[in-house]
């Protein structure tokens, strides 16, 4: 390859992946980077990596106007297993209370919360004052999110219903199009239901419903 010929090569290479590749800007810090958009590399069914707000955007866009899984598994008849709680005093105040261990509050939220933040998502668990001794306030009052995005200088904060939004988030994330809440709650398995069902709440949690 004569050097004319090589210049032309990288020219036309490089003008090719300009056609596909997005440029956003990092404001947090007081710094900036460029940010390569993988909206159009990562289709409905593949990972999210590192994303924007605006990307996260499209891609739920992309979920709720696609076509739910044809394969799912059917309902299953099974009873519920109800959490296990104590009635114990705490230590704390002197009140009889009925708690959750403490322990088991707080795995139950870091896990699915754990798998978000390994596809680079700058993301951490707000929790709610409770008891340091028997854990009391964990269950009663809500856990909050706290998201920070490459593309804007404000972080976002949401409320969670309970540790099932984070494990749609992060099915989110991983390519999945489908999720069985009775697996994630230790109630049973089976009943699977398109993710696409709950883009609306995916919006609200990723804190892009604006």
């Amino acid at each position: 390859m004569t050097e004319i010929e090589r210049r032309e090569f990288l020219k036309s290479t490089g003008a090719a992946l300009a056609g596909v590749a997005g440029v956003g800007v990092l404001t947090s810090a007081g710094c900036a980077r460029k940010h390569v958009s993988t909206v159009i590399q990562n289709p409905i069914g593949t990972k999210i990596q590192n994303p924007t707000r605006d990307e996260l955007a499209n891609r739920l866009q992309q979920l709720g106007e696609s076509k739910p899984p044809s394969n799912l598994k059917g309902a299953m008849c099974y009873a519920m297993l109800l959490p296990v709680t104590e009635k114990q005093p705490c230590p704390a105040c002197g009140r009889t209370m009925v708690v959750g261990r403490k322990d088991e509050i707080l795995h139950k939220y870091n896990i699915p919360l754990k798998r978000i933040q390994d596809r680079e998502v700058d993301a951490k668990l707000i929790i709610p004052e409770h008891c340091p001794e028997c854990g009391f306030g964990l269950q009663e009052e809500k856990f909050h999110l706290e998201i920070k995005y490459p593309d804007q200088r404000d972080a976002v904060r949401v409320k969670l219903d309970d540790a099932f939004d984070l494990e749609l988030m992060a099915l989110f994330l991983q390519g999945a199009d489908r999720f069985d809440k009775g697996r994630f709650m230790r109630w049973s398995g089976g009943h699977e239901q398109p993710l696409k069902d709950k883009v609306e709440r995916l919006r609200e949690l990723f804190g892009v419903n604006e």
